[in-house]
C-alpha cells in the first residue's frame, strides 16, 4: 500500500507517501505560492526518493482546505487529473485536523488557526484520547478571533484542559491579541498556559496530511473523483466581490 498525499493550501507546497509500515517519505519546496509550478516536480523527486514509479501508487490523499482558495483549487485539481489517469481513489482530509497530527498528545488542546482575513481566521480544536483517537472539541469554521476564544474556554470546562497549543499562520496578526486574552483569563482563573508551535510544525504539511489520510483511507472514506469536493469555509474573495459588483448594478438599474 503507497499512499501519495498532496498538501497545497498554505504558502508551501509539500507531497508525502505513506506506506502500509506507516513510514512516511516527504517532499517540500521553501518557495511560497507557486504551487501549479512546482507540485508535479516535486512528486516526481518523492518517487524517485522512495524507488516508486507512479504506478505503484494505490491511492491518493488531498488536503481539502480550508486555505489558499487558488491553492485548493490546484492540490484538489491535481489529485482528480492523477486519480483520473491511475484509476485510483482519493481520501480528502480536513487541512485543520491534520495539525492534530504533527503533536499526537494528550496533554493539550490543539488550535490551529488560518487568517482568513476579513478580520477572521479559520480555526478548529482538537485533543487525543488515549494517544489514539483525535476527538474534534470546535467545529472548524471561520470565525472572529474573540468568537473562537469563547468557544476554547467552554471546552477547557468540558475538558478540564489548560493548556492550548496554537499553530497556523493566524499566530502572525493575532498573538498579541491571543497572549492578551490569555493574561486576562489569568486575571480571573491562574492556571491557563498558552503556547506557540515551532515553525517546524506551524504550518501545513504533506507527512500529517498522509498520516490522517491513511487513517480515513483504511475507515473506507475513500471517493472517487467526481465525488469530492474542496471545503473553503467561506465564499472566494473574487466571488464576494462580483457578487456585490452585480447587485450594486442591478440597484443602479432599478
Amino acid at each position: 500500500m503507497n499512499l501519495l498525499a498532496i498538501e497545497t493550501t498554505g504558502a508551501k507546497a509539500s507531497v508525502a507517501i505513506i506506506d502500509e509500515n506507516k513510514q512516511i517519505w516527504e517532499e517540500h519546496c521553501d518557495e511560497t505560492l507557486n504551487h501549479l509550478r512546482l507540485l508535479m516536480p516535486m512528486i516526481e523527486r518523492l518517487l524517485r526518493k522512495c524507488k516508486l514509479k507512479i504506478e505503484d501508487i494505490d491511492g491518493i490523499a488531498v488536503s481539502e482546505g480550508p486555505g489558499s482558495f487558488t491553492g485548493i483549487r490546484i492540490g484538489i485539481s491535481t489529485a482528480k487529473a492523477l486519480a483520473q489517469a491511475l484509476n485510483l481513489d482519493i481520501v480528502c482530509v480536513p487541512t485543520l485536523k491534520t495539525f492534530a497530527y504533527s503533536v499526537p498528545e494528550e496533554k493539550r488542546i490543539l488550535c490551529p488557526i488560518f487568517d482568513a482575513r476579513r478580520s477572521q481566521v479559520y480555526a478548529g480544536a482538537y485533543v487525543w484520547k488515549n494517544s489514539e483517537t483525535c476527538m474534534q472539541l470546535v467545529a472548524d469554521g471561520a470565525y472572529v478571533l474573540d468568537d473562537f476564544l469563547e468557544q476554547i474556554k467552554l471546552v477547557m470546562k468540558e475538558t478540564s484542559s489548560m493548556e492550548l497549543l496554537f499553530f497556523g499562520d493566524g499566530i502572525l496578526p493575532y498573538k498579541n491579541k491571543i497572549e492578551e486574552w490569555t493574561n486576562h483569563q489569568n486575571g480571573i482563573d491562574f492556571g491557563l498556559t498558552v503556547s506557540f508551535a515551532p515553525e517546524e510544525l506551524c504550518f501545513q504539511k504533506a507527512s500529517s496530511v498522509a498520516a490522517l489520510g491513511y487513517e480515513l483511507w483504511e475507515k473506507g472514506n475513500a471517493q472517487n473523483l467526481f465525488q469530492i469536493k474542496p471545503v473553503y469555509l467561506r465564499q472566494a474573495e473574487a466571488q464576494r466581490k462580483l457578487e456585490e459588483a452585480e447587485a450594486k448594478r442591478r440597484t443602479v438599474h432599478e
